[in-house]
């Protein structure tokens, strides 16, 4: 070969090494509404009765992980919100159009505290949280996506890897009340989900600029008695969290709670039991988070589906217990769910319009693994909310998570398994 020849090879390498180079920015975005110029209803619990927050605790904000890889380019959005909504993620993609992202590579997910604003422009969720200003949610659309731009901006070569361990005791199964007596008849026992997962984001020089921790469970330490907006939570663990990694940026996605409550909290009184539960999961996924070997240079990708929702149902005990919101319901509910994929080297992300309950996790997780995926985790409360995301045996047990927040019918968790599968077919496998 000659000097030309082996100078072209050179090139041609460097060229492909260049343009599959993954580069990880970061951003952090107060998104907490003013409750001195708005009225901020807080959504969570309906038992508030739409009243607005007295006062804030602790702030609420918006992380992103914006992820380039060569001409692909995809961003992670996490919330201290209860959830998220199209209206919200349409607002953040819109404002971020320069920058190339679409509702395919936008992905927007609640931590689920219960004491956030209601942000829902339906009137079928008014009903329950309070009034809905568009207002709130310019002012925090527009504060994600200047955080956006801003982790587009300092995006910069990064390696990345990821750690498992468990929370045990952190977590009881709530539904577990209902139906007992069949429950134990059916030698049926509560299950809880423990693990907890840690991804951890490094510069080229080896600096921890990024922690994520995925753990399901509600944040329900506070009750609906709480007028003060705060993370919950949630909002210790990151906050302890990037106190271990001075300079990083912690995010925290939610897993399939719609089963799982907090557990083995201490202290005088609530905010102390959040100031606990905090601390001691960011402890535990610090430690994890500190084992991890990062590696440059993962693969990433998208996909996105918006499949047609089975027709609209009601459980026979929910027709005279919420007769007054069956109109409203018909009305706001939406026909198609999003469902969405993020991958980062050998994780799969699958993120759920709603609370899916363990065993609909589960399956969703193992419906797209066997795809040849090496890692897939459900993230619940993303995009847009649906209600709980049920099984069809808890569907047949009754209780709060069927009667007041499942609209879909008993075979709604099977679809959704089946649909994320399907729209897995978008990405390609790779370790």
């Amino acid at each position: 070969m000659n000097k030309f020849g082996c100078l072209c090879c050179v090139l041609l390498f460097v060229c492909s090494v260049s343009a599959q180079a993954l580069e990880v920015g970061t951003g952090v975005a107060d998104i907490t509404p003013d409750v001195n110029a708005f009225k901020v209803p807080m959504a969570g619990y309906g038992a508030r009765l739409g009243r607005p927050a007295t006062g804030v605790h602790d702030p609420l904000r918006a992380k992103v992980l914006y992820l380039k890889d060569g001409e692909r380019r995809m961003a992670l959005i996490t919330c201290d919100l209860r959830s998220s909504t199209p209206e919200f993620k349409g607002q953040i993609v819109q404002k971020c159009a320069d920058l190339g992202l679409t509702l395919d590579s936008v992905f927007v997910a609640g931590s689920h505290t219960h004491d956030g604003p209601s942000m829902y422009p339906e009137k079928f969720w008014q009903l329950q949280f309070g009034a809905y200003d568009p207002k709130i949610v310019d002012i925090m659309s527009s504060s994600v996506a200047k955080a956006v731009h801003d982790a587009a901006r300092g995006a910069a070569p990064a390696r990345i890897g990821f750690g498992k361990g468990k929370a045990e005791g952190f977590t009881r199964n709530r539904r577990w009340g209902y139906d007992e007596e069949k429950r134990k008849a059916n030698n049926e026992q509560p299950v809880v989900d423990p693990r907890l997962f840690v991804m951890r984001i490094d510069g080229m020089d080896g600096a921890c600029r990024a922690v994520l921790v995925n753990f399901a469970s509600h944040p329900t330490i506070l009750d609906d008695k709480n007028m003060q907006l705060s993370a919950e939570w949630p909002g210790v663990l990151q906050r302890e969290l990037e106190k271990a990694f001075p300079g990083s940026t912690a995010l925290f996605l939610n897993g399939a709670e719609g089963d799982q409550s907090p557990a083995g909290a201490t202290g005088g009184d609530e905010f102390a039991r959040v100031e606990d539960y905090g601390n001691r999961l960011a402890g535990l996924a610090t430690e994890i988070a500190k084992s991890v070997e990062t590696k440059p240079d993962l693969s990433i990708g998208f996909a996105r589906g918006t499949p047609d929702l089975p027709p609209l149902a009601f459980p026979e005990g929910a027709k005279q217990k919420f007769a007054s919101f069956q109109e409203a319901a018909k009305e706001g509910l939406p026909r198609k769910a999003e469902i969405q994929l993020f991958k980062i080297g050998p994780v799969v992300l699958v993120g759920l319009p709603g609370e899916p309950i363990l065993e609909v996790g589960q399956a969703v997780e193992k419906a797209v693994a066997a795809h040849d995926f090496e890692t897939v985790i459900a993230v619940g409360l993303s995009n847009d909310y649906i209600g709980y995301l049920v099984s069809e045996k808890e569907y047949a047990h009754g209780g709060y998570e069927v009667e007041s927040r499942s609209y879909y019918g008993p075979g709604l968790g099977k679809f959704l398994a089946e649909q994320a599968a399907k729209i897995s077919d978008g990405l390609t496998p790779s370790k």
